[in-house]
C-alpha cells in the first residue's frame, strides 16, 4: 500500500513538473527594428503599434502603410502570446539608425 501511494504522488508530482514546464515554453517570434513589428511563424500573425491608438494590433496581413522586410528580421523569444511587452528592450538591443540600418548591440 506504501508502493502504492508512494508511486501515486510521485506520478502527480511529475505530472505538475511538466505541465509548469510547457507553460514556460517560449515562442519564437521574428521582430522587425525598423517597422517595431513581431511575427509569429506559428500563428502566421504580425503584431505592430497602431499609431493613431498606440495600441497594438494583431492581424494576418499588415497593412500597406507598415512593411515586414525580411532583410531587416531578428530572432525574439518571449514566453507568452504578448511579444510586445518586451518591445522597449527589443527596441535598445536591435536599434534603428537612420536610413533604417540596424545597429545590434553588442554585449
Amino acid at each position: 500500500m506504501k508502493k502504492l501511494i508512494s508511486g501515486l504522488v510521485l506520478f502527480f508530482l511529475l505530472g505538475s513538473a511538466i505541465h509548469v514546464n510547457a507553460q514556460q515554453t517560449k515562442t519564437q517570434y521574428y521582430y522587425y527594428p525598423s517597422s517595431n513589428v513581431y511575427y509569429n511563424p506559428q500563428t502566421e500573425e504580425y503584431y505592430y503599434q497602431d499609431t493613431t491608438t498606440t495600441k497594438w494590433t494583431t492581424v494576418k496581413t499588415l497593412p500597406a502603410n507598415v512593411t515586414a522586410n525580411d532583410n531587416d528580421k531578428q530572432i525574439v523569444y518571449y514566453t507568452g502570446t504578448d511579444p510586445w511587452k518586451n518591445n522597449t528592450a527589443d527596441q535598445r538591443k536591435y536599434k534603428v539608425k537612420r536610413g533604417g540600418k540596424k545597429i545590434k548591440e553588442k554585449h
